[in-house]
């Protein structure tokens, strides 16, 4: 961002050059910021700014976290273009989506390629908060699983969702299904469960539990933990969820800072046959 530093120069004053952020995301053509209050009266000059040395065709800010079951983004067109429907290439994925409708965290890139790495050959894996595929595609196309249950409760999300299996020509792999994972989730099939979501993660993990074969498997939970406590409550949690199965812990990172002294992690948990 040090470009966009010297850019603003002389429309910004040090202190409010003090206050930009140290990048944005970009998804497609839609550039996602995050500008503090007192940069409110220069908010269409830093997006015009930004549109120049980017190449992005529209800036829009973020007005709050991602909140709520639907997991809908709170962002607000600055500058450029209006449309925020737009396709967004990673890892070799097309990923349609609109950007001030549904949620995708570009920063994640990492943690999505990682789990890709970890399938083995002809898996069952289920996607209990699929979203609009962002885990469920890069499986499909760089893995080779048998089947993926992809399922989400966002009507506009899942559209997206059935739309990019499409794009991508993994429609023989992915199953969407749209609803509440808690009442459409196939039981005691899968060999992975994909647990993307944080905040709430926890309620789901007995759910997580009857979604693997009675022989066992892998989940991925992921969570915001305080960062002193790093992963020993996500580790605990498994622990309990899994009600006497054994539990080996094959895997666990911070996928990113989430807010001061809050880190979003991520554990691989190898969990057991199930207990008669």
């Amino acid at each position: 961002m040090t470009k966009l530093h010297d850019a603003l120069r002389g429309i910004l004053d040090e202190k409010e050059l003090n206050l930009l952020p140290r990048g944005f995301k970009r998804l497609g053509h839609v550039a996602v910021a995050y500008l503090p209050p007192a940069l409110a009266g220069k908010e269409k000059n830093i997006a015009e700014k930004i549109i120049e040395l980017s190449g992005a065709r529209t800036v829009a800010v973020l007005e709050g976290a991602i909140a709520g079951r639907f997991r809908e983004p709170r962002l607000r067109i600055v500058a450029g273009d209006p449309n925020t429907e737009t396709l967004h290439l990673e890892n070799g994925c097309r990923f349609k989506l609109d950007a001030a409708k549904v949620m995708f965290s570009p920063g994640n890139v990492h943690e999505r390629k990682r789990i890709v790495d970890m399938v083995a050959p002809r898996e069952t894996i289920t996607d209990l908060f699929a979203g609009i595929g962002q885990f469920s595609i890069p499986i499909a196309v760089h893995a080779r699983p048998r089947r993926i249950h992809a399922i989400e409760i966002n009507q506009i999300a899942h559209g997206y969702l059935s739309e990019n299996v499409r794009i991508n020509k993994v429609g023989n792999i992915i199953n969407p299904i749209l609803g509440d994972c808690t009442k459409v989730a196939p039981k005691g099939i899968a060999d992975r469960v994909i647990m993307g979501i944080i905040h709430v993660t926890h309620l789901y993990l007995p759910l997580a539990m009857e979604a693997l074969k009675a022989e066992g498997g892998v989940i991925h939970y992921h969570e915001t933990s305080p960062s002193n406590l790093k992963f020993k409550r996500a580790i605990d949690r498994i622990v309990e969820a899994a009600a006497g199965r054994d539990v080996e812990i094959i895997g666990k990172r911070v996928v990113k800072r989430y807010s001061p002294g809050v880190d979003h992690v991520v554990v691989d948990a190898m969990i057991g046959r199930k207990v008669d």
